[in-house]
């Protein structure tokens, strides 16, 4: 430690005047050894001197600490200067590997040491006790707070004042600590006992029993027991332990290095430091939700608390993962109002203290690769604490992880087709880190622009709360990168069945990246033109997954994705087709245009790109329309200066407004989605007047009609058949009316509809087959 740092510490000690040390010790070793040290390093008296102190196990939050004689010292005068001192106990050289050791596992944390242990480390090696204080004010300035803090309390009552002082003195002692072993460490200390001590929790517990006609004394049994349950109770050794799981998880089958801009890094940081942060990750695999707690704490950056479902909190994993930030939370508790209560003020508490907070997003994870609609549960929960307490300024950056293989995307496949998902268990997931050893490429980390909420929305507006997460989405999607996998796929997709040359390939994702830097779409490092003829490590990694296939035994090397991996290609695919979504849009509207002769090929346009719109609501996140319109002009505009005239003089001029936009990806864009929703359609149209089919009964027969549909070759990939899918079919159809009783108009409508989608269809297969031509003319 250098001097500077040193004589701040010693500063206290050194101040004139009667003084009051709260010694944090959690034995009597460790008590004996501050007070040797605080005989020594007083300025008067020297080492005979008399001290005033008071010995509390503060940042022992297991022990039930005895206040009468801190209540008593806090009688004196109000000039009397309160100095909280601790020891933080180092282990030799962990700051460079911070490698947890097994011994540390069995024997405790080195750093939380017994009286044994103690006087064991101070007889090999005293430098490892290093004693430390933290910020002091005086009696009267703590009663000052206290009292402001604490308008409805009975000001005479020092038992609360000394509840108060002890919080204190664990809050600047920790930030002393922290000077020491990191920000990684910063942790909130005894939450159960200062969210019963504010008074804003013990009025609402107040009206709460009133409205309930319990007794106080029964709920706040209740919320002790909620309390257990909810609060996280993070401690170094844990969070280390956890780091290192993340870190194991991680590097099982991905580069040790995680990729990420240091930059985007050092703006969060500062978020953190001066906002309430929420950190909404995006959901595609169990281990992206620990990408940004391992960044944390690789980076030094305060500990994030992490959402999880209850599901996870089973034997030894639960454990752990309390202990090192993780919130368990029930999947259902809108009737319980105690339960709802406890969780409001513990993350307003959280919100308050700037300790930031993650959870997935989407609530589950992506089956289909593109983003989830967002459920509004845990955020309407914590902008109702932020509105609730005035918690002004909240800011949600969207963190989204992408892997060049993810390894949770067979099952999603077999998923969808209808199987049942496995259970949590301990033996699932050390079954499930076994699966990581396969070598899948890198990890790519994004953070989003922050949605910023200046002012909590009334919990009740679930408008504001959805253009709060639309935003959000929004922003997810735009910090979305384009990887070599993706894209590949994509690529590869769009031409299926037939293959790809290696030149042709790497002419299309050349074009595709040119394409994406002049929009600003981020791309993955891989994808930069500076590393893009490095690419083989990747593309070696996919061959050997099984998701690409290589031929190399004819006159060109050729790249092709087998039919049977068609729903895990389509799911890397799905993960960046947002980008395409205008062109494609576009594209399929020309082509309509080109079909109608009858009509202005400009009006025909811009109702189908209404249309496509429309019955894709529920797939994509739509801005609003006039800034719909806006963006696909741009999008014309880049393409084609003169599309407004070609626009205008149909014909002819379509087909070359149609080639500006070559390579075509409109039917690799749109391709699932309309072969399962013609599924769906189908089977609504066969109903007979006054049949009715639900939601669920449509989705199963639509597994088994889409498995048939694909044998005939009516759909061309297993990739359209899903529950999902149908699940958005069924939906899109309901909000046009066609689904409930079948009456004769519905019947048609129905018939009606299906016509448009396989006319949708065949458009697709001409957008493939015009892409397919150009590949031809270009490479021939």
């Amino acid at each position: 430690m250098d001097e500077a740092a040193q004589i701040a510490i010693s500063a206290p000690l050194l101040a004139q005047g009667p003084k009051l040390f709260v010694i944090d010790a959690r034995n009597g070793v460790e008590r004996r050894y501050l007070l040797d040290w605080l005989h020594t390093s007083m300025a008067e008296g020297g080492p005979d001197g008399k001290l005033n102190w008071v010995s509390l196990p503060i940042s022992d939050e297991r022990a039930k600490m005895r206040l009468d004689r801190l209540e008593e010292k806090l009688n004196e005068g109000p000039d009397t200067l309160v100095v909280p001192v601790r020891i933080a106990w180092r282990i030799p050289n962990f700051e460079k590997s911070r490698a947890v050791k097994m011994r540390h596992v069995i024997f405790g944390d080195p750093r939380n040491p017994g009286s044994l242990r103690a006087r064991s480390i101070l007889l090999r090696n005293k430098r490892r006790a290093h004693c430390l204080t933290g910020q002091p004010a005086t009696i009267g300035e703590l009663k000052q707070r206290f009292a402001e803090l604490s308008k409805d309390y009975d000001q005479t009552d020092n038992a609360e004042l000394a509840s108060f002082v002890v919080r204190q003195a664990g809050l600047v002692l920790d930030i002393a600590e922290r000077g020491l072993r990191g920000r990684r460490y910063k942790v909130p200390r005894h939450v159960a006992a200062g969210l019963r001590s504010d008074p804003r929790f013990r009025g609402a517990m107040t009206r709460l029993s009133g409205d309930l006609g319990e007794s106080e004394a029964a709920l706040y049994e209740q919320a002790s027991k909620y309390m257990k349950e909810l609060i996280a109770r993070p401690n170094p050794l844990f969070i280390d332990m956890k780091a290192k799981l993340d870190r194991f998880m991680l590097s099982q089958g991905y580069e040790d290095r995680v990729v990420f801009d240091r930059k985007e890094l050092n703006r969060l940081r500062q978020t953190m430091r001066e906002h309430p942060t929420l950190l909404l990750f995006t959901h595609k695999t169990y281990i992206d939700g620990v990408t940004a707690t391992d960044l944390a704490y690789q980076n030094d950056l305060p500990l994030i608390h992490l959402f999880g479902g209850i599901n996870l909190d089973f034997f030894g994993l639960g454990f752990m993962l309390r202990r090192a930030g993780t919130i368990f939370i029930r999947r259902s508790f809108e009737n319980n109002p105690v339960y709802k209560l406890v969780l409001r003020y513990y993350v307003s508490y959280l919100l308050e203290k700037r300790f930031p907070m993650t959870w997935a997003f989407e609530g589950t994870r992506s089956r289909l690769g593109k983003l989830m609609p967002p459920r509004y549960g845990l955020l309407k929960y914590v902008m109702d604490s932020a509105h609730s307490n005035d918690i002004e300024n909240v800011h949600i950056i969207p963190v989204v992880t992408s892997f060049d293989l993810i390894r949770d995307v067979e099952e999603y496949a077999s998923e969808q087709t209808g199987r049942i998902k496995k259970p949590e268990s301990l033996s699932w997931f050390f079954g499930y880190l076994r699966s990581l050893r396969e070598p899948m490429g890198k990890v790519y980390v994004d953070f989003g622009d922050p949605v910023v909420v200046k002012k909590a929305p009334n919990p009740d507006d679930r408008l504001a709360l959805s253009k709060m997460a639309f935003e959000v989405a929004v922003q997810a999607n735009r910090a979305t990168p384009l990887t070599l996998t993706s894209l590949m796929c994509l690529c590869l997709l769009s031409t299926a069945p037939r293959a790809m040359t290696a030149d042709e390939l790497r002419a299309t994702i050349n074009y595709m990246v040119e394409w994406a830097q002049k929009r600003d779409i981020r791309l993955s490092e891989d994808l930069t033109q500076q590393s893009l003829d490095g690419v083989l490590q990747v593309v070696e990694t996919l061959v050997n997954n099984g998701l690409l296939v290589r031929y190399d035994k004819g006159s060109s090397l050729v790249y092709a994705i087998e039919p049977d991996q068609h729903p895990i290609a389509s799911y890397y695919r799905n993960s960046i087709i947002h980008h395409f979504l205008d062109k494609a849009i576009i594209e399929l509207s020309i082509l309509k245009a080109r079909e109608v002769s009858d009509r202005k090929a400009e009006d025909v346009f811009w109702e189908e790109t209404d249309r496509l719109r429309d019955l894709f609501k529920f797939e994509f996140f739509y801005p609003e329309k006039q800034e719909y319109r806006k963006n696909l002009r741009a999008e014309l505009q880049r393409a084609d200066p003169k599309w407004e005239a070609k626009l205008e003089e149909g014909g002819i001029m379509l087909a070359s407004l149609v080639n500006r936009f070559q390579p075509l990806v409109g039917h690799a864009v749109f391709l699932p989605f309309v072969e399962a929703y013609t599924v769906v359609l189908d089977i609504l149209s066969r109903l007979e007047v006054g049949d009715v089919i639900d939601k669920k009964s449509c989705v199963e027969m639509a597994l088994k009609e889409g498995q048939q549909a694909y044998l005939l070759r009516r759909i061309t990939s297993e990739a359209s058949i899903g529950k999902i899918l149908f699940e958005n079919g069924f939906k899109m159809a309901a909000s046009l009316g066609l689904t409930g009783e079948s009456t004769a108009d519905t019947v048609a409508e129905r018939k009606a509809l299906l016509r448009k989608f396989r006319a949708l269809s065949r458009r697709m297969e001409k957008s493939r087959l015009e892409l397919l031509t150009l590949a031809d003319r270009v490479f021939e």
